[in-house]
């Protein structure tokens, strides 16, 4: 059985939370960037590819309802990242 999914957070060049996919392959589908960054991005080890940040959302999960109010850096502080 394989381990579930994590769900990834898209973040616009602006910092705005514009998408939630289904996994990382699926915000490679929506976004055209290149798995590897968006996993580097993730893991918050690369700042932005192409035109979007990537997180997974973990905890605190984040739903729809906040598309267009959560900026990246709202979300960071929430989860502690540096």
């Amino acid at each position: 059985m394989s381990e579930k999914q994590s769900q990834i957070l898209i973040f616009n060049a602006a910092g705005e939370l514009v998408a939630i996919a289904r996994s990382i392959r699926s915000a490679e589908e929506l976004t055209k960037a290149d798995e590897n960054d968006i996993k580097l991005c993730c893991e918050n080890r690369l700042n932005i590819s192409g035109q979007y940040c990537f997180r997974y959302n973990d905890e605190p999960p984040i739903v729809n309802d906040t598309l267009g109010k959560l900026t990246i850096a709202e979300y960071d502080k929430l989860c502690d990242y540096k």
